[in-house]
């Protein structure tokens, strides 16, 4: 532990950056109103743990994406699950969850995330959304950018359909795929049809185009689709309707699931609110209301879940700030980005906050969750996962 009285929270943050330069695995650095204690989790990741004065106590876990060992996914459960409880599930020998963060906006009635989703280059959600993402593009580097869903179907006689989402909602004029993340929340087919595809293709990808094979019998349900076979409901619509007859049994068609605007080959993808910080300056709350985020809810203290990364993009920072508490108030978008920028963060979006609001260091919640029953079940996360051989020192 390391003590440092009397210095500006500008200057206590370049000494913690002095530090973990340095390699040391745990400081303190403290001024009259604001301290910060850093832990070096493992190489690559070091959590700091912000008390400001507010009050307000902020966790930051920073990954160093120039780790070769070190991965940037997200994770759907089934339906809505604690951010502990899918860190744990997915943890195994050789892919471990060093840290996660509650993502998405969700539904309390359907358990689905409100934007997209990837995991592993497929498409968990896809929707249409006017919302930031972060994504992980096809280098392993994080994004932030404006998508929607945009897909088509290409039949054996060159005719083309707009697939309207993957997993989504059902809508008399749409035509949906599913594929093995559908859950009971999706599990009637209702009016339509629904007809069965087998992936060709080596496998999933985002914005390429891949075959997939006509054939089998019309499902009772949606769930319980294997990993390599997809469902297109095709709704009952006029617009939609000659979509049923042009799909035979046997034919080989082309699929193409991506986003508009296009952006091939996400390995990730989770959906925010709004970006916070953009080119390490403000943004104005008028360019995050175009994303219909209200006024009151940009500039109301709660506690946040946010996520940002450095000029250069060799550093990603999962943030956390608790509030509804005694001991911490919570912050609006201004104060979010103040305090982003103080660390060096130069692009950052804001996820799904209040009782959501949770980080995950190593199986353990290290920020306090503002719900009185506890850590709130979420429908997605973002994690940091360690791939290899387990580090001598754990």
């Amino acid at each position: 532990m390391k003590i440092v009285p009397n210095l500006s929270f500008r200057s206590s943050v370049l000494l913690v950056a002095f530090l973990l330069a340095q390699g040391f695995c745990y400081a303190r650095t403290i001024t009259g109103r604001d301290s910060v204690v850093t832990t070096a989790v493992e190489p690559g990741v070091t959590h700091l743990s912000f008390f400001r004065d507010g009050p307000n106590r902020v966790n930051v876990l920073v990954v160093d994406l120039k780790s070769k060992n070190l991965k940037v996914t997200s994770f759907r459960p089934v339906g809505l699950v604690p951010t502990t409880l899918q860190a744990s599930r997915n943890d195994r020998d050789g892919h471990r969850v060093v840290g996660a963060i509650n993502a998405d906006f969700f539904s309390f009635t359907t358990g689905w995330p409100i934007s997209n989703q990837i995991v592993d280059g497929q498409f968990i959600l896809g929707t249409f959304s006017v919302r930031t993402h972060m994504l992980i593009d096809e280098s392993g580097k994080p994004r932030f950018e404006q998508v929607s869903f945009d897909g088509w179907l290409k039949t054996k006689k060159d005719r083309v359909y707009q697939i309207t989402g993957v997993n989504d909602v059902h809508r008399n004029n749409s035509i949906v795929l599913h594929n093995s993340y559908s859950d009971s929340a999706t599990s009637r087919i209702g009016p339509g049809k629904a007809i069965p595809l087998r992936l060709l293709s080596p496998s999933w990808s985002v914005g390429d185009t891949l075959r997939m094979l006509v054939g089998g019998d019309e499902p009772a349900s949606l769930m319980h689709i294997q990993p390599r076979e997809a469902i297109l409901w095709i709704g009952g619509a006029p617009s939609v309707w000659d979509a049923r007859e042009a799909l035979k049994s046997g034919d080989t068609v082309f699929v193409c699931l991506g986003f508009q605007p296009a952006l091939k080959h996400a390995s990730a993808a989770v959906g925010g609110m709004g970006m916070i910080v953009s080119g390490g300056k403000f943004v104005e709350y008028t360019e995050n209301m175009k994303e219909r985020v209200s006024f009151m809810f940009l500039r109301a203290r709660h506690p946040r879940t946010f996520v940002g990364i450095d000029r250069d993009t060799t550093k990603l920072f999962l943030c956390t700030v608790d509030g509804r508490q005694a001991t911490s108030v919570g912050m609006n978008y201004q104060e979010m980005a103040d305090f982003l920028i103080s660390i060096g963060v130069w692009h950052a979006t804001n996820l799904d906050g209040g009782g959501s609001t949770t980080m995950v260091v190593r199986g353990r919640i290290v920020n306090s969750p503002s719900d009185k029953t506890g850590e709130r079940p979420v429908a997605n996360t973002l994690q940091i996962i360690r791939l290899g051989a387990e580090s001598p020192s754990h």
